[in-house]
């Protein structure tokens, strides 16, 4: 089960990095700073904060930042070092490398329930199938998730400007806060296994401790609110995706 949300995060990754590259593009460098401002600074907030619970020494931080260089494409940036002879802070490295994803995809869900976003009321909606399903998705399980997924993206026009709020705020931590470095990619696959195998051991000493019932609404319930945060995160990018495309030729078909 582990291996869907890894694709999730590669298919973030990718259309994050895709939308930067057409705003930059149509835009300008900068743009980038402008639309995924939010998004940056919690990138880098996510590396520093995770590289300090793993005790490494920061030596340099930037959570947002225009570089002076054409050259330096870097907005933001976090310099660690840690002990080579520490096991705990080598295994630090895989998991600093997918905070961001951790940490813009808790932001994404808080920004969600604070503002009176449907997310609430779909998580309780799909944990509730899920649970009284035993737990096995069906068939009809699978047509009212999509029902309860489109529910997401209604707007509450009650809270219009709630609605507005929450998306730009989304929008920003999606422009900036997925895009991944090829640096966080090749540590985020050690990270990969790692969780992989927390998985199993948690899930042989629930089995053996006889915690399964009670900690099985907890683990589907969080696991519920991680898709459904992935889910409107991808819905966004492929969008904005789109729109920049457009815009993109919108500003070739003028130029001639």
């Amino acid at each position: 089960m582990l291996l869907v949300p890894a694709l999730f995060v590669l298919a973030l990754r990718q259309l994050s990095h895709e939308a930067n590259q057409k705003l930059v593009n149509t835009f300008g460098f900068n743009s980038q700073i402008i639309a995924g401002g939010l998004g940056i600074i919690v990138h880098e907030l996510s590396h520093l904060i995770m590289a300090i619970i793993f005790g490494h020494h920061i030596n340099a931080v930037s959570l947002l930042r225009i570089p002076s260089n054409t050259n330096d494409m870097s907005l933001g940036y976090v310099k660690h070092t840690w002990s080579p002879t520490s096991t705990y802070q080598k295994v630090g490295n895989a998991f600093i490398g997918i905070a961001p994803v951790l940490g813009c995809t808790l932001l994404i869900y808080i920004i969600m329930r604070t503002l009176n976003a449907p997310i609430s009321l779909v998580q309780n909606q799909l944990t509730t199938q899920l649970l009284s399903n035993g737990n096995a998705p069906n068939w009809n399980f699978l047509t009212h998730s999509w029902i309860y997924i489109f529910e997401l993206f209604q707007l509450n026009f009650d809270s219009i400007w709630h609605s507005i709020v929450a998306l730009l705020l989304v929008i920003s931590l999606c422009f900036g806060g997925f895009d991944l470095s090829e640096a966080d990619i090749s540590s985020g696959k050690y990270a990969f296994l790692g969780l992989i195998g927390i998985t199993f051991i948690m899930l042989l000493l629930v089995s053996f401790l006889g915690f399964h019932a009670a900690l099985l609404p907890f683990l589907v319930n969080i696991t519920v609110w991680i898709y459904l945060v992935f889910i409107i995160s991808i819905v966004i990018l492929a969008i904005i995706n789109l729109i920049m495309y457009i815009l993109k030729r919108v500003v070739l078909v003028k130029s001639f």
